[in-house]
């Protein structure tokens, strides 16, 4: 690979380390700490407005095989199971759902109950448990209490027999089932926190300003031989050599000629005292 094209790679990307990862996160830390407090906060104000508590009732139903004639029970555990899901797909069907619907007067229609309808089989049993969310909790358990009903007249019809027994009717839960945990709060927060993280690491990698010495030889492929000392600082300080120049800073009122800062004498002529530049005086004195 030609230099011109070493030179043209390490113009376009940008090698990045821990200490600079580091130093990102030291730059923002407080603008991440103060983004993820705003969001949890906005979090907290929204739900607080919106918020409408859902309550949830939950029964069990038992699904068993029969031989309708002898009513003797089918030991065939395969069987069962392929019941068990056609009696899933049974009990949020329209023929149920609506027969609910009319029977307690509820004032939905039938998606919003099928939404708030969940049937699951727990693995490998052959009972459902079905559970209804309702705004009030007495309400989930006309709800629930009344589709396993229904569901079950309407399976034994279908099926010619008694294929499910309501093993246990609605039971309670006195607490909301929406409730936002505080884990979405930290979710959320972090979330936040990391997205002003992202920014400004991106801000950092498209910044191509030289740094330090290293960017210097990263960026430009040269190698720094030594540091200009600061001709604007004659304090005298760090061994009277004064601090070093920034990168990207400017050289003061050094010029071309030589002549040293504060200095009313031309080059040539004796040095003024306080002179920040080594090597001798101006006049060529060791």
């Amino acid at each position: 690979m030609s230099d011109s094209n070493e030179s043209k790679i390490r113009n376009t990307f940008r090698t990045i380390d821990i200490k600079d990862l580091w130093k990102v996160f030291l730059d923002c830390v407080w603008i991440m700490v103060a983004a993820a407090v705003t969001v949890m906060l906005a979090m907290f104000i929204y739900i607080k407005i919106t918020y409408v508590p859902m309550y949830e009732a939950t029964a069990s139903i038992y699904i068993l095989k029969t031989d309708a004639e002898k009513g003797v029970v089918t030991s065939d555990f395969q069987v069962a199971l392929v019941v068990v899901d056609d009696c899933t797909y049974a009990l949020k069907s329209h023929a149920v759902l609506d027969k609910t619907i009319e029977d307690l007067g509820l004032d939905i229609q039938y998606k919003t109950l099928y939404n708030r309808i969940s049937v699951s089989n727990p693995k490998g049993t052959r009972f459902l448990k079905v559970t209804a969310l309702a705004r009030t909790v007495e309400e989930a358990k006309q709800i629930v209490d009344s589709v396993c009903e229904n569901g079950i007249e309407r399976i034994q019809i279908a099926m010619d027999g008694k294929q499910a027994n309501i093993f246990e009717y609605g039971v309670k839960n006195e607490n909301p089932a929406n409730r936002t945990r505080i884990r979405y709060y930290l979710i959320a927060g972090a979330a936040a926190a990391v997205l002003v993280y992202i920014v400004f690491l991106v801000i950092f990698l498209l910044d191509d300003s030289i740094r330090s010495d290293e960017d210097i030889t990263n960026v430009l492929g040269l190698i720094v031989l030594g540091d200009i000392p600061n001709a604007d600082d004659v304090s005298g300080e760090k061994g009277g050599h004064g601090h070093k120049y920034k990168y990207g800073g400017k050289y003061g009122d050094r010029s071309v000629t030589g002549k040293a800062p504060g200095s009313s004498k031309t080059p040539g002529g004796p040095a003024s005292s306080g002179s920040g530049a080594s090597g001798g005086s101006a006049d060529g004195r060791e």
